[in-house]
């Protein structure tokens, strides 16, 4: 029986290493920053998790890490390991991995705190991709590439790429129990998600990851730090892998960005596999030729410093002077769309357009137009060595640290009639080179620390990232489905819910985009309800307001109120885990501001992955 480690506290030895501090605490592993004779590492331990079935599979998936990380131990962007170990021994004990220690940020991280220019963030990325077609070659997928996983050393700058604890090889036992590899949903490529839904019904039927697959998420990664100036915050986010709607593009959301890269972007997201770089090889060559840009539009800081520092308490809520408003044309602009009111906008059509279109105007005004690339340079290809033999170990599982939830205030209980209304690793033959598309005047939407300022319909007219109109696409865990099948609960299901405990079932409530809400069970006298989900069921979700839903559309609703749940608790019964989708049978009103009055019945269906369209 493999030993269950909780976590070992600041001085504690192991094999002469000295903990001195946690890193991280992850579904698979702990991270330790250790000492070893003055030097400094980090050390992941192995630790029991029942969810995985087989106590000793948490060791042999970083056994399996251990051997894939031999294979790069010469390359300068890719995490080396110093060798391996048992706590407390190696017949009852957990397997850890001692690794150099890099003291840097997260891409994340330096994007906010360094303010890089385009052209720094492309050598940095032409690092990442040679180190990607380093690892391909030698037939590894890293799996869960985003920008978490990459650190930027402080001392020199140099990315190095970590956590290769859900990576796979082309020798490789399947381990996953689920259709997909272990992963980021925000990073899987669309295909992903159309396997599962094409596949449903096939219990064992497993997605294989492709390099495609890889360069999406390497697209991922670049296009949040390209739009986003403040990557590390948490919220929600616009997902990027719809299957059919394309995400807008980045010199759209952020005009400091030169259209060239915009489009190139663009290409490393398409919704086909085969219009993405046919390979990493081919990705890093690409990157380096936009590197190679000499424009003034490749030397600005990627994002304005002062749209990155974090707000002083002080400034949050306070009134805007004359003298700011000359400062920032924005603010008269953002007070315009403060005052437009959700029931004319939907009855005139466009008065929320109208005042955008003129924001966008004025910003393009402000904002000038990237002047067009130079000739590019090609930077040359990187001397890969021939690719050792494989190691015969297990493939990969996740080991990464979920997100921290955070907590939404539900706002005061108030009827709504006394508020506002509202691998294998394939080689394909390379395609002939990208031509980087010539600079157009557009256009120009507003920066994201304006969107942030926007009202709700405002920010979404204004195709505003990170604004809470639907769920980001989804895989339930294997583990949740299992437990929603023991309940009968099998996808597809459908009962009656009240959306939010705190009003009645036939009434209309205020909903929030982003709010916390309580959902109920009511006693509809019905048969199936009964059986499905006893009355005085909770699920606790939260909720998504969109007003380009479609459906929403067709039935004549200003658009569709949704409550993704993600934990319910039966009658007597401990709280479990789901994966529930709600929707309020009709939605009366959206105000500017995101109130949304609607029906607080609804009805909920079982969703295994999302969207299930």
């Amino acid at each position: 029986m493999t030993a269950l480690v909780v976590g070992l506290p600041p001085g504690a030895m192991i094999d002469g290493f000295k903990v001195i501090k946690a890193l991280g605490d992850g579904g698979f592993a702990h991270v330790y920053l250790v000492e070893k004779n003055g030097k400094q590492y980090a050390l992941k331990l192995a630790r029991h998790r029942e969810a995985s079935g087989d106590d000793k599979r948490t060791h042999a998936r970083t056994l399996r890490e251990l051997g894939i990380l031999l294979l790069f131990a010469d390359h300068p962007n890719i995490i080396h390991t110093c060798g391996h170990g048992y706590v407390p021994d190696k017949a009852s004990g957990n397997v850890y991995l001692v690794l150099d220690y890099v003291d840097g940020w997260t891409l994340g991280e330096w994007m906010e705190r360094k303010h890089p220019s385009v052209h720094e963030v492309l050598c940095v990325f032409v690092k990442i991709a040679a180190a990607l077609a380093y690892i391909h070659i030698r037939g590894v997928l890293h799996r869960d590439l985003k920008w978490a996983n990459v650190l930027i050393r402080k001392s020199d700058g140099e990315p190095i790429i970590i956590d290769l604890g859900c990576a796979s090889h082309a020798l490789a036992e399947d381990l996953t129990d689920g259709g997909l590899p272990p992963g980021t949903d925000r990073s899987r490529a669309p295909r992903q998600f159309q396997f599962l839904r094409e596949h449903k019904e096939e219990h064992r039927a497993r997605y294989a990851f492709q390099v495609s697959d890889e360069i999406f998420a390497y697209g991922v990664m670049l296009y949040d730090l390209l739009t986003d100036p403040r990557p590390t915050e948490d919220r929600p986010r616009e997902p990027l892998n719809h299957n059919r709607r394309t995400p807008e593009p980045v010199h759209k959301l952020n005009p400091r960005v030169p259209v060239a890269v915009s489009e190139w972007v663009q290409s490393l997201l398409a919704r086909d596999p085969s219009k993405r770089p046919v390979d990493t090889e081919a990705l890093r060559r690409e990157a380096a030729e936009l590197a190679a840009g000499t424009s003034a539009g490749y030397l600005e800081p990627v994002h304005l410093p002062s749209e990155q520092r974090q707000p002083a308490p002080s400034e949050a809520g306070e009134p805007a002077t004359l003298e700011k408003t000359k400062e920032r044309p924005w603010a008269a602009l953002r007070a315009l769309a403060g005052r437009l009111h959700a029931r004319t906008v939907l009855a005139g059509g466009g008065l929320v357009a109208a005042g955008v279109a003129a924001a966008l105007a004025l910003s393009a005004g402000e904002v000038p137009t990237p002047a067009p690339t130079s000739a590019p340079r090609v930077a040359p290809a990187p001397v890969l060595p021939p690719a050792g033999p494989m190691a015969l170990l297990e493939s990969a599982a996740a080991m990464s640290t979920p997100a921290p939830a955070r907590a939404v205030d539900r706002g005061p209980a108030v009827p709504a009639d006394t508020q506002k209304e509202g691998s294998t690793v394939t080689t394909q033959k390379p395609e002939a080179p990208k031509q980087a598309r010539t600079s157009r005047a557009e256009k120009q939407p507003p920066s994201a620390a304006v969107c942030r300022t926007l009202a709700f319909l405002a920010a979404v007219a204004a195709g505003c990232t990170g604004v809470p109109i639907r769920p980001e696409p989804y895989q339930c865990p294997e583990r949740t489905q299992k437990v929603m099948s023991q309940l009968g609960w099998e996808a597809g299901e459908r009962f009656s819910v009240a959306l939010d405990d705190r009003f009645e079932r036939d009434s209309r409530a205020v909903f929030r985009p982003g709010a916390e809400v309580v959902g109920i069970v009511p006693d509809t006298g019905l048969a199936h309800d009964r059986k499905l989900a006893p009355p005085g069921t909770k699920f606790w979700g939260r909720v998504y307001v969109d007003p380009q839903d479609e459906t929403a559309k067709g039935r004549g609703q200003p658009a569709a109120l949704l409550v993704k749940y993600e934990r319910a608790k039966l009658p007597g019964k401990e709280e479990v885990p789901v994966c529930i989708i709600a929707r309020s049978g009709k939605v009366y009103s959206v105000d500017n501001d995101g109130a949304t009055k609607a029906a607080n019945s609804g009805e909920a269906r079982v969703t295994p992955f999302y969207p299930y369209d």
